[in-house]
């Protein structure tokens, strides 16, 4: 059970070619950069993968800390029963952690993963299992964070850019990159959206997470979007949950056409007309547009959020407590974000991948008060994403029904 630190045991990076970096597990040549260093009067190479959490070069040195294993009785507080298919879920899981396997959860947006995976985690920490739950995404990690802190009585690490760790590790919860100060630490890692970007392909995070992982750990994959390698491998490791836990069918897109001028000349407007306390996200897939189309709108209000935006997470928060009924964006919150009467509407849905068409169709009516919301996919031309993301939804209706998990 180790952290790195900084010490002298051995180097961030190898001083011969290939140069493969200690601290991120990066081996790609072109993200190593060599420059000569006054103060060692020689030659440094130092990698650029990582270079916004630590100076990992030939000349830094880190060492591995020990941190002792112990188990802890944790408990959690849930004020409702799980549903028939969590429950389902939640022993596939604990199984699973009991046998060292790893599961792959296929499980539709608004399934109620999260309550899914309590069971597990405090049987892994009765068990002496330190725990990791990881996101790609940070807004992800934070809404995990929020009702994780709200179910257990234990103290938890929320590590993300700009955070440090105040307890001993027991128990994580943080961005995929994070995870590089861990080796052999975790004997329970949780993924959640594991296709999110940039996670399936960037082979130095994947490296990340198995480094991090002990030698018998479990690692359990949560997404309602799984890449298709991911279910190549996982396909006899698979637990399929069609069903949201409020027991309603999802909701289906319906497209209308728009195209970029009629949408810049106003034709949105009518659209844009809210019944007070509903809410709106309008997705667009670059941020010129979506500016653009703010400007056109701005009688109507609309708060616009991205992710470069400096004050994205100041922008969120106010999005949640209901400051904003209009608001425009990018892809950032296509996860971890849900909101209580909530319509969505994707402009230029042909130009994004159907899974990104699922999750961002996901946010709607997520609450177990109903709302019968509205996803409406703008289009210049109906693509065949947007019909398989349509089809995989109405499959996922057709299954939860047949299972008896709808009302």
């Amino acid at each position: 059970m180790s952290l790195m630190i900084e010490g002298t045991d051995f180097y961030g990076v190898s001083n011969k070619k290939p140069y493969i970096c200690q601290y991120c597990m990066n081996q790609e040549p072109e993200l190593f950069h060599r420059y000569y260093d006054e103060r060692y009067q020689k030659g440094v190479v130092y990698c650029r993968a990582c270079i916004r959490m630590t100076c990992s070069s030939t000349e830094t040195k880190y060492d591995w800390s020990d941190i002792p294993m112990y188990a802890e009785a944790i408990t959690y507080s849930l004020d409702f029963e799980l549903t028939e298919q969590q429950k389902h879920a939640s022993e596939s899981i604990v199984r699973a952690v009991r046998e060292c396997e790893d599961l792959l959860l296929h499980a539709v947006t608004g399934a109620g993963k999260t309550e899914m995976i309590l069971e597990s985690i405090r049987l892994a920490r009765a068990n002496g299992l330190n725990v990791a739950i990881v996101s790609p995404r940070v807004d992800v990690v934070k809404e995990l964070a929020l009702r994780m802190e709200n179910y257990f009585n234990t103290a938890i690490d929320v590590l993300y850019q700009g955070q440090s760790i105040k307890y001993e590790s027991r128990f994580v919860i943080s961005t995929v990159q994070q995870l590089v100060k861990y080796q052999s630490h975790f004997g329970l890692i949780i993924i959640d959206e594991v296709d999110a970007f940039p996670l399936p392909m960037d082979k130095r995070l994947q490296r990340t997470i198995k480094r991090a992982a002990t030698q018998t750990a479990s690692i359990i994959y949560l997404t309602a979007t799984p890449p298709p390698e991911l279910k190549r491998r996982m396909k006899d490791r698979t637990i399929v949950l069609p069903a949201r836990y409020h027991r309603r069918q999802l909701p289906v897109p319906v497209y209308k056409f728009l195209s970029k001028k009629q949408l810049m000349k106003g034709k949105l407007k009518s659209y844009l007309q809210r019944t007070e306390g509903t809410y709106l996200l309008v997705f667009f897939n670059d941020i010129a547009s979506m500016e653009e189309a703010a400007n056109v709108y701005q009688d109507n209000h609309p708060l616009t959020v991205y992710a470069a935006d400096c004050l994205r997470h100041e922008k969120v928060e106010a999005i949640r407590a209901g400051r904003h009924p209009i608001i425009f964006t990018t892809t950032i919150l296509e996860r971890g974000f849900t909101m209580a009467s909530l319509d969505v509407f994707i402009i230029d849905a042909g130009s994004y991948t159907a899974e990104c068409l699922i999750q961002m169709s996901g946010r709607v009516d997520r609450k177990f008060i109903p709302y019968d919301g509205q996803v409406i996919m703008f289009h210049e031309g109906v693509t065949y994403s947007m019909q398989q993301s349509v089809r995989e939804i109405k499959t996922m209706n057709r299954l939860a029904r047949r299972s008896g998990w709808l009302e």
